[in-house]
């Protein structure tokens, strides 16, 4: 579905003043190339806006960035972190993803990541 520049625009604002829909769906438009341009680091800043304003989809979807490096440097930890809080707010799949982590972390790098999430 094209939007028109005046939905992207009110998209933006929305996005701009806090609201985590907003902001993942900007983010989301960006990664796909369904806003103006694919542009990855202006999606993973959006879809972090989101995520730390509680989006769970945002959540998830950044997990899988961090998982597979995908914009952003890999990072199991930071995969894991995203994958937990998504999951804490109901997100099955988020679920799955931080167990899939999991397999690939040792027993020092799960304890570093429950300690930034404040599980230690």
């Amino acid at each position: 579905m094209e939007w028109s520049e005046a939905q992207e625009r009110a998209l933006r604002r929305r996005a701009e003043e806090g609201d985590p829909e907003a902001q993942y769906e900007m983010g989301w438009r960006l990664a796909t190339g369904m806003g103006p341009d694919l542009d990855d680091e202006r999606s993973i800043g959006w879809l972090r806006r989101a995520a730390e304003g509680g989006h769970r989809l945002a959540q998830n979807n950044l997990g899988a960035r961090y998982a597979v490096g995908d914009g952003v440097g890999r990072d199991v930890i930071e995969a894991w972190i995203w994958f937990s809080r998504a999951e804490a707010q109901g997100d099955r799949k988020a679920g799955k993803n931080r167990q899939s982590m999991e397999r690939e972390m040792d027993v020092s790098a799960l304890q570093r990541a429950r300690a930034r999430l404040g599980e230690a």
